[in-house]
């Protein structure tokens, strides 16, 4: 097991989570939470801004089930940093996605096991990628 710098943020960081895919999402946020994460699920890209409403979030996470949902996370991310330019965004995307124009802050792995590590490092390193 690994032991990480600063366990407290990992525990105390609020992530809010969105996806394109129903499915998936739900299916995401049940593995976060099981592994610890303090996370919102915000259904779709376009339920981000209700949720952002008044609060404030270490990371927000949109996850890219498809290259077909590329524009529309995009479009997500754009207007989350609009309201808090130093919100930081991340997608989790599969490998092949990685080069589609996302354009946000960082591009997480959607495998289970390499997301949990990943949101881990990044957390317990102060939210550097």
């Amino acid at each position: 097991m690994m032991t990480y710098k600063n366990e407290r943020s990992r525990t105390h960081a609020s992530i809010l989570l969105a996806s394109d895919s129903e499915r998936h999402g739900k299916s995401m946020h049940h593995l976060l939470k099981e592994n610890g994460f303090a996370i919102d699920y915000a259904g779709s890209y376009s339920g981000v801004d209700a949720h952002m409403e008044g609060r404030n979030f270490d990371v927000v996470l949109l996850e890219v089930t498809s290259e077909h949902a590329v524009e529309s996370a995009v479009d997500a991310a754009l207007r989350v940093k609009r309201a808090n330019a130093g919100q930081f965004v991340g997608y989790l995307a599969d490998a092949d996605l990685e080069t589609s124009g996302l354009a946000g802050d960082a591009v997480f792995p959607r495998n289970a096991e390499k997301l949990r590590e990943a949101l881990r490092r990044f957390l317990a390193e102060g939210g550097a990628v």
